[in-house]
């Protein structure tokens, strides 16, 4: 395995167990748990080979595709939330919309490697706009929204053409425009979320309601400070364990812990990339995109922890408290572990033809 992909993902699980273990102690075990099976999940992954991912790939996609289907009859919500994004499997509850990010990227990876020089629109535009469609109507817009920018961060890094990527992006709207017309009202809790951001950079009128968790998550990261108050003391900041866990880890390491983690992402953003550079073939693809998904979730996490962006409920990337998000993002960090490998064995073969 690449070990500097691999240092990067140990310390940002770390930094996900001192941050859910300042929100809730007693998930602390569970957390490093988890962080645990997420590594032993990206070496199982990084393992195959790229041709094995794209082979897969749409198998993977129609199955979630269906469970996406089946949340929307039978799924379960949070308490005090009208969302169905899950759906129970014994004990466990499973949240296709999740690994979904990973389907598309495999999805669209093999696809593009294949057809990048025609001109087959209509697969990517089912894919993108029925993928994006289902998400909406959960209701999740923010994860919908950050599918569809995956999808076109996998277009670009396979060199598609601008012409290409605007008749597919906007087929795949349209697409997912005819599928979700009738369940517009479904979206309100939208309104509120932007109402509370301007509210908080405003009048600050609502903060017993809309404006509550951005204001209070804002006192808990000037609380933390250069160095922190520790983990010992707890973090009255709603998500704070999940969504927010940004909020957790500065209270309690205070901005080294927040520098540490942007300097964690930054790491992976560069390294992700070089490696997607150094490959060939569909592998190129899956790293630029699993890349994408884990540096751009984690950015856009971040802006809302810090107050920058509306709350989107997006977790934080192998840092948050949540075993689908976490077996997700280890399926990602496969995928460039497996480009990584591959590279290395190019680079091996061209020095032993020179």
């Amino acid at each position: 395995m690449d070990r500097l992909l691999l240092t990067i993902q140990v310390m940002l699980g770390a930094l996900g167990v001192v941050g859910v273990s300042a929100r809730a102690p007693g998930l602390g075990f569970e957390q490093l748990t988890r962080v645990g099976l997420a590594l032993l999940v990206t070496l199982l992954v990084s393992r195959l080979k790229a041709r094995h991912v794209v082979k897969l790939s749409p198998y993977a996609f129609l199955l979630l595709l269906g469970l996406l289907a089946l949340v929307l009859a039978v799924g379960v919500s949070p308490p005090g939330s009208d969302s169905k994004r899950w759906l129970m499997l014994g004990p466990v509850s499973f949240q296709p919309s999740e690994f979904m990010k990973v389907a598309v990227i495999a999805y669209l990876a093999s696809f593009f490697h294949n057809h990048l020089g025609d001109w087959q629109i209509w697969r990517p535009m089912v894919v993108i706009g029925v993928t994006a469609a289902l998400v909406v109507v959960e209701p999740d817009i923010s994860t919908a929204a950050f599918i569809f920018l995956l999808a076109l961060a996998v277009m670009v890094a396979a060199g598609a053409t601008l012409t290409r990527i605007v008749a597919i992006s906007v087929s795949a709207g349209i697409v997912a425009g005819l599928v979700v017309s009738p369940f517009l009202g479904e979206y309100q809790y939208w309104g509120d979320r932007i109402a509370g951001f301007l509210d908080m950079w405003g009048p600050q009128a609502q903060t017993a309601d809309l404006s509550y968790q951005a204001t209070v998550a804002e006192r808990a990261v000037q609380r933390g400070g250069l160095l922190g108050i520790g983990v010992g003391r707890p973090v009255n900041v709603p998500e704070a364990d999940t969504d927010f866990v940004a909020v957790s880890i500065h209270q309690a390491l205070g901005f080294v812990g927040i520098a540490s983690l942007l300097l964690l992402y930054g790491l992976l953003a560069w390294h992700g990339l070089e490696v997607a550079r150094r490959v060939k073939g569909p592998a190129a693809l899956l790293a630029a995109g699993a890349t994408t998904y884990i540096v751009g979730q984690a950015g856009l996490n971040l802006l809302v922890a810090s107050g920058m962006a509306p709350v989107t409920g997006i977790p934080l990337p192998g840092v948050s408290y949540g075993l689908n998000s976490m077996m997700s993002v280890a399926v990602a960090f496969g995928f460039i572990h497996l480009a990584a490998r591959q590279a290395r064995a190019e680079a091996l073969a061209a020095e032993g033809a020179a």
